[in-house]
């Protein structure tokens, strides 16, 4: 069963000098319960792909040209803004590369983990916001409840703040979760405790999960499906299984040597 559809997708983004077309005519379904990996080295637009069905194209300026993006039969670039909201972060939600710059310095870990429950849960009382927090922290590995919850970013590692910002996209149980670059910055060792927790996840939790990387080793491992993405467009799709055993693009080919 299709469960995302995106069809002829262009996204552009305007510079000062010229118009740069970032995304090119992309095209791809994915199917309930996969794992589908984007893959491509920086500059390709699989970061775009990743953002326009978040709906986050226009905060960078970028800008839809053409195309569709259709969740369960419904279109989310002509969706009415207030069925986007609620599609996005509870149906569909996103994992973020520099938990960093998506943690706020000031606010406790445990607070913005019960806003991003409460924002699709206004009724939510505080007993129910703190049983979901703690039981969302417990299935991405964060077990000492109380000193997590009340900790301020800065006072937390770089793999606790990554568990931080997968609990916060999981909290609302969607069925769709995109994870786009999660091991930027991380050492080898929590890399691969990182992606484990996402596969992980994805069984345990019956998601279905986009993920976003440059890294063809991770894609091989870590994937059902593949897309390779070159320059904005999509140069090899298919099962990962096939295209690591005969690839027909000589980009992959040369992404699988480096």
């Amino acid at each position: 069963m299709t469960i995302l559809s995106v069809k002829n997708l262009t996204i552009e983004y305007k510079t000062s000098f010229k118009t740069v077309c970032a995304v090119n005519n992309v095209s791809f379904d994915i199917q309930k319960g996969e794992s589908f990996v984007i893959v491509g080295r920086s500059g390709s637009g699989k970061s775009t792909v990743a953002n326009a069905v978040m709906g986050l194209t226009n905060i960078d300026g970028g800008q839809v040209k053409q195309g569709s993006i259709v969740y369960k039969d419904k279109d989310l670039l002509s969706l009415p803004e207030k069925e986007k909201r609620e599609i996005r972060g509870k149906s569909i939600a996103m994992v973020f590369q520099d938990p960093q710059s998506y943690l706020n310095p000031v606010i406790k870990a445990g607070k913005q983990l019960a806003e991003a429950y409460e924002i699709h849960n206004p009724n939510a009382k505080k007993d129910e916001v703190l049983f979901k927090a703690k039981e969302v922290l417990k299935k991405v590995g964060l077990d000492d409840f109380e000193r997590i919850y009340n900790s301020y970013p800065h006072q937390l590692s770089g793999g606790q703040k990554q568990r931080i910002l997968i609990a916060m996209a999981i909290i609302n149980n969607p069925e769709i979760l995109i994870a786009d670059e999660p091991t930027t910055g991380l050492d080898a060792m929590l890399q691969k405790q990182i992606l484990d927790l996402m596969l992980e996840l994805k069984n345990n939790l019956g998601l279905t999960l986009i993920m976003i990387t440059h890294n063809m080793k991770v894609a091989q491992k870590y994937s059902d499906t593949v897309a390779v993405m070159h320059n904005g467009e999509i140069v090899e799709l298919g099962q990962t299984k096939e295209i690591f055993a005969a690839s027909k693009s000589e980009y992959t080919k040369l992404l699988m040597s480096i």
